[in-house]
């Protein structure tokens, strides 16, 4: 490791969709065999990131459940962004759902429920804070971390338009402005032929986004959005291409992905092991990891990773990825970025 960088570990979950991780006896079966990995408790990290999905329903109970949670994690700093389902946060769709819901006839304290949801959302994302449990707005953001790391961060909960939610664009009208150097982006969804496929073997994610990662190269980029494609790919770039084809297969690798057809031992005895762990760990400098040598260049690699924590019945059986990776030190004349 470079005198000039400090090993951090990030946390990050998706798509949990107001579901705490399991505790007490419903971790176990009748064996005493863990059964699922999103158990208490997560483990420790320098920071934690949730792309998003934090509700099923966008309302306020499961914003308290979801929130109670990520205030307990054990992480200095943790940052959040809104998905789809996270209606009440999109200002704009809430006020025409709550038109809507009108115009079919809802009335009284329905209605004045609905036209006050947004705030009260509001108010327990802001307190939330008090945690360090920052709700981010999409853009760049910058943070100091307390073990002296300069984290770049470019966040953004837009997915493309599909049935009547939140945050989402007509296909091909949405910029992702990210700039190079960033060292993490973390999107609700996928870009497009990453990590993106459905259970119909669509592909769901967003060309656009696809592009802006090409351009800016980050060394993660994290998401969810499609449960059934948790997984992580390590892809190598090549020098001068855009879109798909700047993804050099043949020096790229997957970390790791649902195969719902592998019911071998080898692969039992992995995902018994990522449910001890409560994790699905990576270190990028192939150190105490079951993936060996992970050569990673920065601006030559990214590591593409789908958190979604649900599986496509809304079971928390996915795990949580634990990444180790090499950041910069902060200069100490850096005025622009948050402590914490």
């Amino acid at each position: 490791m470079s005198t000039n960088t400090v090993r951090t570990r990030i946390l990050i979950i998706s798509d949990t969709h107001s579901r705490k991780p399991l505790e007490g006896d419903e971790q176990y079966d009748a064996s005493g065999a863990r059964t699922h990995a999103y158990s208490y408790p997560l483990p420790e990290a320098d920071v934690a990131i949730h792309c998003g999905d934090l509700t099923a329903r966008s309302n306020t109970a499961e914003y308290e459940s979801t929130f109670s949670m990520l205030r307990a994690l054990s992480a200095p700093l943790k940052l959040v962004i809104p998905g789809n389902h996270d209606r009440a946060l999109d200002p704009v769709h809430w006020s025409r759902y709550t038109e809507w819901k009108e115009e079919i006839g809802t009335q009284g304290p329905a209605l004045d429920e609905l036209r006050a949801r947004p705030e009260k959302v509001r108010a327990i994302v802001d307190a939330a804070a008090a945690d360090n449990v920052l709700f981010l707005d999409e853009g760049c953001h910058d943070f100091t971390l307390a073990n002296g790391a300069k984290l770049r961060t470019y966040a953004s909960p837009w997915t493309p338009e599909y049935g009547q939610w939140g945050f989402q664009y007509q296909p091909g009208f949405h910029r992702f402005n990210i700039p190079k150097g960033v060292d993490v982006v973390f999107t609700h969804g996928p870009p497009k032929g990453v990590l993106d496929t459905t259970n119909i073997n669509e592909s769901a994610g967003c060309p656009m986004l696809l592009d802006a990662i090409c351009r800016a190269r980050p060394k993660i980029h994290c998401f969810g959005h499609i449960h059934e494609a948790w997984g992580a790919k390590l892809a190598a770039w090549k020098p001068l291409f855009a879109g798909m084809a700047a993804i050099d297969e043949d020096k790229s690798r997957w970390i790791d992905k649902w195969d719902f057809h592998d019911t071998s031992e080898e692969r039992e005895v992995a995902l018994q092991a990522m449910r001890e762990a409560k994790c699905r760990r990576v270190d990028l400098k192939g150190e105490s990891t079951i993936d060996g040598d992970l050569s990673f260049t920065p601006g030559q690699h990214t590591l593409f990773v789908n958190a979604a924590i649900m599986d496509i019945a809304y079971r928390p059986r996915n795990a949580p990825w634990l990444i180790d990776i090499d950041l910069p030190l902060a200069e100490a004349t850096d005025e622009d970025t948050t402590q914490l």
